[in-house]
């Protein structure tokens, strides 16, 4: 069974080895370093969660609150509204916005759906699916207004003759956006609000990336 629950400061080391198997893609602020792990525990526990598979670490997600109003121009790059990752600093208590600092999964986790804890949701998930809900869920509830992130766009690189923007609104024959990453994200209830040409250094995304929007928690 797959246990989601918030971290605590004694699951720095299991995070720092989920970071290192989830985020090893060769950006230079993918993976989070020990310290900005810490960091993000201390200044806001509500966001950080870890996922177990029969006590085995498989999966974590990060989170924090800021103030945003809707306005598009300000949403820049990953890089920048995360502080490289040091969300500690941008944290704000009483922020409108809860922002999706990254899932991460251990690969051999990936791809299969697994029995959990989380007794709102049906039986069987995607671990990535049920960190993405318990963060949501914990944010609303937190007071957020609505909830952001800058998700990376992997596949651009199979179609880097397009623009970014044309690659986002790539969709498939079942309406759902081509992109594995962006698909993920619209099933888990978010929308898509502003491809940008680079969110943060990713060769696998050619450094693009794109704005998603969550306006409720997941519902299953």
């Amino acid at each position: 069974m797959v246990t989601i629950r918030l971290a605590r400061q004694c699951d720095v080391q299991n995070l720092c080895e989920i970071e290192e198997s989830a985020w090893s893609l060769g950006g230079e602020d993918i993976c989070a370093s020990p310290e900005k792990i810490k960091a993000r525990i201390e200044s806001y526990r509500k966001g950080v969660s870890i996922a177990t598979y029969n006590g085995m670490p498989c999966g974590s997600q990060y989170a924090f609150r800021f103030m945003w109003h809707g306005q598009l121009d300000v949403l820049s790059t990953w890089d920048e509204m995360t502080c490289y990752g040091n969300t500690g600093t941008v944290h704000l208590k009483t922020g409108n916005t809860g922002f999706l600092v990254g899932v991460g999964v251990v690969p051999e986790f990936r791809g299969r759906v697994y029995a959990h804890n989380l007794s709102k949701y049906t039986r069987y998930h995607r671990v990535s699916e049920l960190l993405i809900a318990f963060t949501l869920e914990n944010l609303f509830q937190d007071g957020v207004s609505q909830v952001i992130g800058c998700a990376r766009i992997p596949w651009y690189s199979k179609f880097r003759r397009m623009s970014v923007s044309e690659y986002c609104a790539t969709q498939r024959a079942d309406g759902f956006p081509y992109d594995p990453v962006l698909r993920f994200h619209v099933r888990m209830g978010a929308k898509i609000v502003k491809p940008v040409g680079f969110a943060m250094d990713d060769p696998e995304s050619l450094n693009a990336g794109c704005w998603v929007q969550y306006d409720r928690p997941f519902t299953g």
